[in-house]
């Protein structure tokens, strides 16, 4: 019997044990499900599942568990959604992050269904985080999932194909038409470049849109994406910089993640880590806590990682795209 049987919950998960928890039970006739296709009839369609993939048929699961998911194509299935098995550190919210005003958009956003379709309006949102890499845009992306299934017992959809997942999503829809949904578009430059620009274009704001939902792209790279994207509400409605944690928020996150650091030892740990991003600190406080190697050891080899070949020129076309991005005012 898989894990999915036994309750609804989020595949998010921390490793300390302490992930999104579910807010209810599966129905009794879900939790009763073996490897067989599990069904309950419940109108014209629902969910039908084997275990870990969903997909739309006419005895079926009444709804679909919230949580994380990927859009696939299997044989014999058709488009169906996939779990998705994720481990991440314990997630915290940052003070002076522009993360953090993303987030208090999109809780907003889930209120506001009725102003919408007062004024006519499909209940959507785009948002699309840039910045240069490790500077927390996967972090923003990880709390977004846990709000809306936390918050909202909705799902969290990985966007990689344009017209698979415009497909998936009209099948969420025409199931559960309310259901809260945020897809999300990783590296949205590259994507375009491997599948096209029409595709993502319609599946942001074509025939086939679907409503409650709110589209989350990152970027490396933003100059790399056409003025449509990037100058056209309703496509991305917010166009926001993730930049490297301030100095408050560092001092918040050493803290939260190392208690042991005394005011002294803090401060000079926040000013050593002037630049770095959250991946950088973590990797500081493993070096120097889990590993017990000197503070000097520690900066010296993590301003290597962050200067030295390869991702130096990375690093260096980074800052050029960043500031011709910022010079044309859509931030």
């Amino acid at each position: 019997m898989s894990d999915f049987s036994e309750r609804v919950g989020t595949e998010v998960r921390s490793r300390g044990n302490r992930g999104i928890e579910p807010s209810s039970p599966m129905p009794a006739t879900a939790a009763t499900a073996s490897t067989a296709p599990q069904s309950v009839f419940d109108g014209e369609r629902r969910w039908q599942s084997n275990g870990d993939q969903f997909w739309s048929a006419n005895l079926t699961l009444d709804t679909l568990p919230a949580g994380l998911y990927r859009t696939g194509d299997f044989p014999n299935i058709g488009p169906a959604l996939e779990r998705n098995r994720i481990d991440t550190d314990e997630l915290m919210e940052l003070p002076d992050s522009p993360s953090a005003s993303v987030l208090d958009e999109i809780r907003r956003f889930w209120e506001l269904e009725s102003e919408f379709a007062k004024r006519g309006f499909i209940h959507k949102r785009g948002v699309l985080l840039w910045g240069p890499p490790g500077s927390g845009k996967t972090a923003t992306l990880q709390q977004l999932i846990s709000i809306v299934v936390r918050q909202h017992e909705g799902v969290g959809i990985f966007v990689d194909h344009p017209g698979l997942a415009s497909r998936c999503l009209q099948m969420v829809r025409r199931i559960e038409s309310k259901r809260p949904i945020v897809a999300l578009i990783e590296d949205l430059d590259a994507l375009v470049e491997r599948h096209g620009e029409n595709e993502y274009l319609a599946l942001l704001d074509g025939e086939a849109q679907v409503s409650n939902i709110v589209f989350v792209g990152t970027t490396n790279y933003p100059e790399r994406l056409d003025r449509r994207f990037v100058d056209r509400p309703s496509r991305f409605d917010l166009i926001k910089q993730i930049g490297m944690p301030s100095a408050a928020a560092r001092r918040a996150y050493l803290a939260a993640k190392e208690p042991s650091l005394d005011g002294d030892t803090l401060r000079i740990w926040v000013e050593r880590s002037e630049g770095f991003s959250i991946a950088h600190l973590r990797e500081m406080i493993v070096l120097c806590r889990c590993y017990g190697k000197p503070l000097d050891e520690a900066i010296e080899r993590l301003e290597e990682m962050r200067q030295g070949s390869p991702s130096s020129s990375h690093a260096d076309d980074g800052r050029r795209s960043v500031v011709g991005f910022a010079s044309r005012k859509l931030a």
